[in-house]
C-alpha cells in the first residue's frame, strides 16, 4: 500500500525542518498503533524509515522506496546490532502491556538496557521514547512505573534520549479511545471508585505525532524530558460524560467503594467484568484502570518553547475520530498487534502436521469473482457472520468468559480488509484479491484453527466458492472438541455459503435495475 493513502498529514504545519536527505530513522514497535501513524509522516518528510518488527510473520503494510524492514527482538542483542546499523535517529515505542505484571516489567527493563547499549555501539544521534505522564508517588500504577523506569534506563547511556511523556491518547483505534467508546456504548450504569477521581490531560494522536516528529527535528537537544497534553484537564467521570454526550448516550456512575475489596483487586475484577462486553484484553484494561489512581497532567510546558503549536481539546479530538470512523479512515488500530500467545504462530502454509482435520464445503455462484470477493470481505463485526449469528454470539461469549478476545474486538474497517487485520476473534493471514481470504483463529480452542475462502472460476463466468475449515487438534481434547462441534460447523458453513450466493445475486440484480 502507498503510505500516502494512509497519511493524515499531521505534520504539514510543523514549524521544524526535516534533516538532510539520506537521514535514516528506526521505528521500533513498528506494528503498534503510534508507529502506524508515525511512519507515513516521516516518509512524507523525506526520511529513510526502517521499521523494526519482533515477529517475522508480521506483514509489512506499506510499500515505498525509502521504507526498510528488519526483524529483531530487543531481548536479543545480536539481532539489535543489525537493526541499528547506519541509523541516525530511533523511536523507542516498545511496551509489553499484554504480558502479566511481573513479566512486562522485567522484559521492559531488559529490552531498554539492550537497546541503549546497541545504540551507543552504533553511534545514534538521538533516541525518542514515548512514555507515560504522571507524578512519581506511592499510588503510581505498575504500568506507569514500568514506563518511567524504561526511560531512566535508556537515558543512562551516552546517546541523547528525549523522553516524551503523554497521558491517554485519543484517536481512532487507540486503546483509551476504544475503551471509552465500548464503555459508553454498552453500559448505562458504570461502577465508580473514589480513587478513580484523579485528573488527566488527554492528548490527541495528531498532537502526539507532531511532538514526536518535532523533537527529532529540533537541533541541539540533549537528554531531557518533555511532558505533553491536550488543552483540557479532566477527571475520569468528565471524560466519560463528554464522550457519552458526543455519542448521544446517557450513562450514570454507581459508587462501589462500599465493597470490602482492595483497590488493586477491584481494578482486576472491574477489568474482567468489562471484558464481557468490550474488546480490550483484560491485562491492558487492568493496567489502564490502575493508572486512573494517579494524576496525569503536565507539570510544566517546556515543550512549548520549542514546539509552540495549539493542541486539540478533548471534545474536538473525539469528534474528529468519530468523523474518520464514518469515512472509513481508520488506518491503525490497537488490535493490529496479535495476542502475545498468538504472535509467533507459523502461517498455515508452513505447517506439516499430519493431524490436520479439514472440513470443506463448496457452492457455485453465477457471478464473477470480483463481485463475490467484496461480499466475503465484509464478514464480522456489524455485518455479523451471515448465518446462525446466535451460535457465533454464544461462541464469542464463551471465548470471553475463558479470557479470549471474543467477537467484540470487531474490525478496523467495515468494508475493506488487509493482511494482519483483526476480524472479531480471527485475523487475516492471507488475502489475494478475488482469489482467497484466509483467517487464523485467535479464540481459545484446544488446537489451532483457520477458515479459508477460496474462489475459482466456473463455467459461464461464475465462481466456485470453497470454504475450508482447517484444525490441528491437541491430543484428546482437540479431537473431542471437533467431534462435538462437527454438526454445528457443517450447519454454519453451509448456511454461510448459501448466504453469499443469495447476497451476490441480489447485488447483481440491483445493479442491473439501476
Amino acid at each position: 500500500m502507498d503510505p500516502e493513502k494512509v497519511n493524515y498529514h499531521y505534520c504539514d504545519d510543523l514549524s521544524t525542518s526535516p534533516w538532510p536527505e539520506g537521514t535514516r530513522v528506526l521505528i521500533t514497535g513498528a506494528a503498534g498503533y503510534v508507529a502506524h501513524r508515525l511512519i507515513p509522516e516521516l516518509l512524507a518528510r523525506g526520511y529513510i524509515v526502517r521499521c523494526m518488527y519482533r515477529n517475522k510473520k508480521c506483514p509489512p503494510l506499506l510499500d515505498h522506496p525509502r521504507l526498510e524492514y528488519v526483524y529483531a527482538d530487543c531481548l536479543n542483542s545480536e539481532e539489535l546490532h543489525c537493526a541499528l546499523k547506519e541509523v541516525d535517529f530511533a523511536y523507542y515505542l516498545i511496551h509489553s502491556m499484554r504480558l502479566k505484571k511481573a513479566e512486562f516489567m522485567q522484559k521492559d527493563q531488559l529490552a531498554a538496557k539492550n537497546f541503549r547499549e546497541s545504540a551507543e555501539l552504533h553511534g545514534l544521534k538521538r533516541i525518542i521514547y514515548l512514555g507515560g505522564l504522571g507524578e512519581k508517588n506511592e499510588r503510581m500504577s505498575p504500568h506507569l512505573r514500568s514506563r518511567r523506569e524504561v526511560g531512566s534506563i535508556l537515558s543512562k547511556g551516552t546517546v541523547p534520549v528525549i523522553r516524551v511523556r503523554a497521558a491517554i491518547i485519543i484517536g481512532t483505534g487507540s486503546t483509551s479511545y476504544e475503551l471509552m467508546k465500548s464503555l459508553t456504548l454498552h453500559n448505562r450504569y458504570i461502577p465508580f471508585l473514589p480513587e478513580f477521581n484523579s485528573v488527566c490531560q488527554p492528548v490527541a494522536i495528531r498532537d502526539v505525532i507532531k511532538y514526536l516528529v518535532g523533537v527529532m527535528e529540533t537541533p541541539g537537544l540533549k537528554t531531557s524530558v518533555f511532558q505533553i497534553g491536550g488543552k483540557d484537564v479532566l477527571t475520569y467521570k468528565e471524560m466519560i460524560l463528554r464522550f457519552a454526550k458526543i455519542l448521544n448516550r446517557r450513562v450514570r456512575f454507581v459508587d462501589v467503594a462500599w465493597l470490602p475489596v482492595p483497590v488493586d483487586w477491584m481494578c482486576r475484577v472491574y477489568a474482567y467484568w468489562l471484558h464481557c462486553f468490550i474488546s480490550i484484553p483484560v491485562n491492558i484494561t487492568a493496567l489502564l484502570l490502575s493508572s486512573l489512581k494517579t494524576d496525569v497532567v503536565c507539570a510544566n510546558e517546556e515543550i512549548l518553547k520549542i514546539l509552540p503549536f495549539e493542541t486539540l481539546n478533548f471534545v474536538t479530538a473525539v469528534e474528529w475520530a468519530q468523523e474518520k470512523e464514518k469515512r472509513s479512515m481508520v488506518f491503525s488500530h490497537w488490535s493490529d498487534v496479535p495476542p502475545e500467545n498468538m504472535s509467533d504462530l507459523l502461517p498455515l502454509c508452513e505447517f506439516e502436521s499430519s493431524e490436520f482435520i479439514i472440513e470443506e464445503h463448496t457452492i457455485d455462484i453465477p457471478v464473477p469473482s470480483e463481485k463475490v470477493f467484496p461480499v466475503i470481505c465484509q464478514i464480522g463485526d456489524k455485518h455479523g457472520w451471515n448465518h446462525a449469528n446466535i451460535l457465533w454470539e454464544i461462541r464469542g461469549l464463551l471465548d470471553r468468559v475463558m479470557g479470549g478476545v471474543g467477537l467484540h474486538r470487531g474490525r478496523r474497517d467495515p468494508e475493506h480488509l488487509r493482511v494482519g487485520d483483526s476480524v472479531d476473534f480471527w485475523r487475516v493471514e492471507k488475502l489475494e484479491l478475488n482469489r482467497e481470504l484466509l483467517l487464523r483463529a485467535e479464540m481459545i480452542t484446544p488446537g489451532l484453527s483457520w477458515l479459508q475462502f477460496q474462489l475459482n472460476p466456473s463455467q459461464g463466468g461464475g465462481t466456485r466458492l470453497t470454504l475450508r475449515a482447517h484444525f490441528i487438534p491437541k491430543p484428546f481434547w482437540g479431537n473431542l472438541y471437533w467431534a462435538i462441534l462437527s454438526n454445528f460447523h457443517s450447519y454454519i458453513f453451509k448456511g454461510m455459503l448459501n448466504f453469499f450466493r443469495i447476497k451476490c445475486l441480489a447485488r447483481v440484480s440491483n445493479e442491473r435495475v439501476n
